[in-house]
């Protein structure tokens, strides 16, 4: 049995991602399809949950939520809270999107953090002279939340979601791997696929990345000296690789 599984998205909001990066003449690349659900091939054969399984259960979470007094839930909300982390960040938002394409898609506004927050308490204080430490500065840069989502942030710089994050356990990447998962699980889930440097922060801590097929987006997380991840983000590379959104 071969399992085939990658961090793209099943929409055509992938493909149109490529047309903006103006990779639509490279054939090669326009041959690989990003897929956002686990792929089974056995005896020859290709098993998938048929497309209209997600919007069930979307449908069915929004369903019990109302039943138990938490009030109306759209589909488009319910489908935020049980998506995964690909390339392009958290579905069914994804970098590259106007912030209004994002809340169209979410079925909520996203709302601007009023302070950006330091990074947790477990990242040591260490100032970092680097030109991937941050956004540049002057671009308009903040963050924000949605309701569906708690515990994770996009980045939105010059009116454009630029990265989506988070530091929350809840959320797992489309390959399953979770916030607090060990790095040798990582390892193992993506191969090849992986590109590990050193984390400026931990002594022992690593970023580990993946790219997209075209190299524009990115799915990057970092652990800490414990070996375990910590962070899961997605979004336009280089933007995606600064350890902070926004300066």
């Amino acid at each position: 049995m071969l399992e085939i599984v990658g961090e793209g998205v099943t929409s055509n909001y992938a493909a149109s991602m490529h047309q903006r990066q103006g990779t639509h003449n490279n054939a090669a690349e326009n041959a690989i399809r990003p897929l956002a659900v686990p792929v089974t091939v056995t005896a020859g054969a290709i098993d998938r949950p048929p497309p209209s399984a997600r919007l069930a259960a979307a449908l069915l979470l929004a369903a019990c939520a109302a039943a138990a007094g938490a009030g109306p839930v759209s589909a488009a909300a319910a489908r935020a809270r049980s998506s995964r982390f690909t390339f392009y960040g958290l579905e069914p938002a994804a970098a590259g999107q106007a912030r209004a394409e994002a809340e169209a898609a979410l079925g909520q506004a996203l709302k601007v953090e009023p302070t950006p927050p330091q990074r947790a308490a477990a990242t040591p204080a260490i100032a970092i002279a680097s030109a991937t430490a941050s956004a540049p500065a002057g671009t308009g840069c903040r963050y924000h939340g949605a309701d569906s989502q708690p515990g994770v942030r996009y980045t939105v710089a010059a009116g454009v979601i630029s990265r989506i994050e988070t530091r929350d356990a809840r959320y797992a990447t489309v390959s399953g791997v979770h916030v607090g998962d060990t790095i040798e699980r990582a390892r193992r889930v993506y191969g090849k696929r992986l590109t590990v440097a050193a984390h400026p922060y931990f002594d022992k801590g690593h970023m580990l990345t993946v790219y997209s097929p075209d190299r524009h987006f990115a799915l990057v997380m970092e652990s800490n000296d414990a070996g375990r991840i910590i962070t899961l983000r997605g979004g336009r590379w280089p933007d995606v690789g600064w350890l902070e959104g926004c300066s």
